[in-house]
């Protein structure tokens, strides 16, 4: 008996449901009934202060000074893509993007890792990138063509490894000579 009601005022709720949508808003279809959605709540998973500094170095590549400095002059750009109080926060966003290229994994991974959905991480990796591309300059210098015998000069002299111009995070990148002067 018990399931018979529960079953009947189920029924009965979304019927009323129905009627005071029609009722209310007339506009809509007969079948819709406007739900209210609630602002996502976000809550941060990392806290850059509790962990360590060898951790820190192993998840982003950076350390914590340099990831603070990049929050810092990331900050207006990503904070205008802020729309509601509860949106993520710059630094967030900043360290879920800095974990996804350090790590070389998927955005589904880091961004449940992060907190947050992967149509989600892929717009704050959108807006990250943006910005970050905004001050490249700042960050990666080329040495010019003048430059080249002292930087060979200064990557031979500790390794002994010759005709090397730059290095990236310790991965060896081939880079055509450039072109011979006139």
């Amino acid at each position: 008996m018990n399931r018979v009601l529960c079953k009947l005022w189920v029924r009965t709720s979304e019927l009323v449901d129905s009627v005071l949508a029609v009722v209310l808003h007339r506009h809509r279809p007969l079948g819709h009934v406007r739900r209210w959605r609630h602002p996502p709540v976000y809550r941060p998973l990392v806290d850059l202060s509790t962990m360590e500094e060898r951790h820190v170095i192993i998840s982003y590549r950076l350390d914590r000074a340099t990831i603070q400095e990049l929050c810092t002059q990331l900050e207006p750009d990503l904070m205008s893509a802020i729309r509601h109080p509860t949106g993520i926060p710059p630094q967030v966003q900043v360290l879920s993007v800095l974990n996804f290229l350090a790590s070389g994994s998927f955005q589904t991974t880091v961004a449940i890792a992060s907190g947050m959905s992967q149509p989600l991480f892929s717009n704050v990796l959108s807006r990250v990138l943006s910005a970050l591309l905004k001050h490249m300059r700042s960050y990666i210098v080329f040495p010019q063509v003048d430059d080249l015998p002292t930087v060979k000069g200064d990557f031979y002299a500790p390794g002994h490894i010759p005709n090397i111009i730059g290095a990236i995070d310790g991965t060896h990148v081939a880079l055509p000579p450039p072109p011979p002067q006139e």
